[in-house]
C-alpha cells in the first residue's frame, strides 16, 4: 500500500472531476475514511500531507483520537450515531455527517446546553432505494430544516447522502442530483441554526459522479487505504 501514491491519485481524480463540471477543486474537501486502518497508518497518511479523517464507530473514534492526541487531526463522524454514543464523539469531532432523526437533533441541542460547545452537523437524507441506508426521507427534509429554524445551540451545515450501490451510473447520478436540488432549495430557508454550506456525497466507487453533481465533501476509504 503506497499511501502517498494513492492520495495523489485520488486528488488528481478530484481535480479532473471538478474540471469537467467547471468547478474549483479547492471547493471540495477530502475525508479520508480510516475505519479499516490502525493509528499507525493514519500517522503515515498525515506524513503524506493529509489530516482530515472520518470514522463510523463512536468508540473507535474516541480510542484513535486518544492514541493520536499528539497529531493535529480534523475528525469527522460519518457513521450511524445512537443517542447513547453521542458522548464519545461530540467533544472530539469537527463535523457529524449522520444526523438521521429528530431525536438526535434534540440530543445535540441538549449536549450543547450541557457542554457549552455547539457541534456542527449534517442531516442525512435517504436518497437510495436500499432499506439498509439511514436518513430522513427526501419529501420531509425541507420541513425538518424549517422546523429547526431559530433553535438555539444548533449548527446544521447541510446534507449528507449515499447513492445506491449499483453499476447503473444513471441511478447513481440521479440520486446525487436529487440531493443537490434539495440542498439548493434549502438555501431559501437558511437561518441562525441552518447554514447550507456542505453537501457530503460520494465514496470510493462514485465520488467523481458526486463531484460532477455538486458535492463539496467526499468520503473516501478504499481508494486511499488499499
Amino acid at each position: 500500500m503506497d499511501l502517498r501514491e494513492n492520495l495523489s491519485r485520488v486528488k488528481e481524480r478530484i481535480f479532473r472531476s471538478a474540471s469537467r463540471a467547471g468547478r474549483n477543486p479547492d471547493e471540495i474537501t477530502l475525508i479520508a475514511v480510516s475505519k479499516t486502518v490502525d493509528s499507525s497508518t493514519i500517522t503515515q497518511m498525515i506524513k503524506c500531507g493529509h489530516s482530515i479523517f472520518g470514522e463510523n464507530r463512536p468508540q473507535i473514534l474516541r480510542d484513535k483520537s486518544k492514541e493520536l492526541a499528539h497529531e493535529k487531526i480534523s475528525w469527522h463522524m460519518i457513521g450511524n450515531l445512537q443517542k447513547n454514543k453521542i458522548k464519545y464523539v461530540y467533544p472530539l469531532v469537527e463535523l457529524v455527517h449522520s444526523i438521521d432523526n429528530i431525536e438526535l437533533i434534540d440530543e445535540f441541542i441538549h449536549f450543547a446546553e450541557k457542554t457549552g460547545k455547539i457541534c456542527p452537523c449534517l442531516l442525512e437524507v435517504h436518497i437510495s432505494d436500499e432499506n439498509s441506508k439511514q436518513g430522513f426521507h427526501p419529501a420531509e427534509i425541507l420541513e425538518i430544516v424549517a422546523s429547526t429554524n431559530e433553535k438555539k445551540n444548533l449548527d446544521i451545515r447541510g446534507f449528507m447522502g449515499m447513492a445506491p450501490f449499483t453499476d447503473d451510473e444513471t441511478a447513481v447520478r440521479g440520486a446525487f442530483r436529487k440531493l443537490r436540488n434539495l440542498f439548493d432549495e434549502s438555501k431559501k430557508i437558511q437561518s441562525c441554526s441552518y447554514k447550507p454550506e456542505i453537501l457530503s456525497m460520494g465514496m470510493s466507487d462514485d465520488f467523481e459522479i458526486a463531484i460532477e453533481e455538486g458535492s463539496t465533501m467526499v468520503r473516501i476509504g478504499r481508494a486511499l487505504f488499499s
